[in-house]
């Protein structure tokens, strides 16, 4: 553009300024209609983006937190199954007595702070106060039921001891092999160790 078009066009501002202002305010009003449209598009969108996530947390959820068995039963469970492979043992039943219960240890968040203050008195004696304090939080995760504590370790159990009735376990070969299966399974002395004979 060459200067006289442009001096041209500020003459025509100045003898129609309402028409320019006209002009101002449109273009305005378009610049902020274009904006909200495209700010509706994007939370839209991210609206969408977060349905799927919540779609995919709420799948892995349902497959994650399966019902299972208590330690306790999952294990006379495993015991049972394996006795039951042994030859000549016949049909098993076993109840094993655990001392305690499982204890479940949580995460925690550990804050320490230390804070020193120095004092000085009008005899030129100085005193130092340190103060340390340490706070522990358990770390809460959100599940789909709601909040429970982040778990780090589950401590099972102690057995203390195991009986073991078997259809086999009147031959005297039979009874010793079980001792065994059950002291290596479970990782525990015979002393705990009681196996008897089913009745027929």
């Amino acid at each position: 553009m060459d200067i006289r078009k442009i001096l041209e066009k500020v003459d025509d501002i100045k003898k129609n300024p309402k028409k320019f202002i006209l002009n101002l305010i449109i273009l305005f009003l378009l610049g902020v209609f274009i904006i909200l449209v495209v700010d509706t598009y994007k939370s839209i969108k991210m609206t969408d983006k977060k349905r799927k996530e919540e779609r995919s947390v709420i799948e892995v959820s349902t497959t994650t937190y399966a019902p299972q068995l208590p330690y306790e039963e999952k294990l006379k469970k495993e015991l049972i199954d394996i006795l039951m492979q042994i030859d000549g043992v016949g049909r098993v039943n076993a109840m094993i007595y655990f001392e305690g219960g499982s204890i479940s240890v949580p995460a925690y968040n550990e804050n320490n702070s230390t804070r020193k203050i120095e004092e000085k008195d009008n005899q030129g004696g100085t005193r130092t106060t340190t103060e340390n304090s340490k706070s522990l939080n358990v770390v809460i995760v959100n599940e789909g039921s709601g909040n429970k504590p982040l778990i780090v370790k589950q401590v099972n159990p102690t057995i203390g001891g195991v009986i073991v009735v078997a259809e086999g376990a009147k031959n005297p070969v039979v009874k010793e092999q079980i001792i065994n299966a059950v002291k290596t399974c479970l990782n525990i002395p015979a002393s705990k160790v009681s196996v008897l004979p089913m009745k027929n």
